[in-house]
């Protein structure tokens, strides 16, 4: 697996990208109901077809909340997403269903539906919530996961990162307006630190 400053998971056998928590219509949502935020979907969509093409992947794999609610599914969102599937027509799509994607169906021509709560795909288990399984090592989302990290100058900073324990892995949100939450590693976990265009291991003692 290449953990990736993006926030994604590359698997090179099976040239899988794996991105979680993408919370397409977030922005919209907020907006819609009175808040003036800025921003929207095509950031997360930009930076979704540079991932595809920097892997070059066969099969894209989302664990789960690619909706973020059913008032962000804006008629502009949905001709974007259906520009960049029809730039894309032979990658294969796989759509984990997450606790926010019952805000509707999968946008056309990207699923047929949303997949299962546990998806098997040996040695792994694709998922939304972290939850352990005997199918598999779990990649999940779902907690938007983030660490704090003291610099030189003692400045002081919350990061997206990768979180893994011994039989779940969780990925950072990829979605550009999600923020996170902050973890707390057990000894022996794996964090990876998501820091400009570097993923940093940080040590869980």
């Amino acid at each position: 697996m290449t953990l990736r400053p993006d926030g994604s998971l590359y698997w090179p056998a099976r040239e899988t990208l794996i991105v979680a928590d993408l919370h397409f219509g977030k922005a919209d949502t907020f907006r819609a109901a009175g808040l003036p935020v800025p921003g929207g979907g095509a950031g997360t969509l930009a930076r979704l077809a540079t991932a595809l093409d920097a892997t070059a992947a066969a099969r894209l794999v989302v664990l789960g909340d690619f909706w973020h609610a059913r008032d962000g599914r804006t008629a502009r969102l949905l001709d974007e997403l259906a520009a960049l599937r029809a730039a894309r027509p032979a990658l294969a799509i796989d759509l984990v269903r997450g606790n926010h994607d019952r805000a509707g169906p999968p946008p056309a021509g990207w699923a047929a539906s949303w997949l299962s709560e546990f998806v098997p795909d040996p040695p792994f288990c694709f998922a939304h919530f972290p939850e352990p399984t005997p199918a598999g090592y779990v990649l999940a989302g779902h907690l938007h996961p983030g660490v704090t990290v003291a610099g030189r100058g003692r400045e002081v900073f919350r990061l997206p990162c990768f979180w893994f324990g011994p039989a779940v892995g969780v990925l950072p949100a990829f979605g550009s307006f999600t923020g996170t939450a902050q973890i707390t590693p057990a000894p022996g976990d794996t964090v990876g630190a998501v820091a400009d265009e570097h993923v940093f291991l940080i040590p869980t003692g």
